[in-house]
């Protein structure tokens, strides 16, 4: 799971407490690409904590791989 630098800067205005529309004139674009920006960002936060969430039930230990090219998390039992 990669967040975009687009949707990670949407995330973090967004937490700022400001509108898509505000997100939107400071990052140049328009506010529906800044909704499905922000959407997306969520659905693959969320992607990520389901499968987070399966491999704890499954006792599995997570390992953040930063250090590996493909940059996601390698899971083993």
């Amino acid at each position: 799971m990669n967040l975009t630098e687009r949707e990670r800067t949407i995330l973090q205005l967004g937490r700022q407490g400001l509108s898509d529309y505000k997100i939107a004139r400071k990052i140049n674009t328009d506010p529906p690409s800044v909704t499905r920006s922000r959407k997306n960002a969520h659905k693959k936060l969320s992607d990520a904590l389901t499968d987070l969430d399966w491999a704890l039930q499954l006792n599995v230990r997570i390992v953040n791989s930063r250090s590996i090219s493909c940059r996601k998390f390698l899971f083993f039992l």
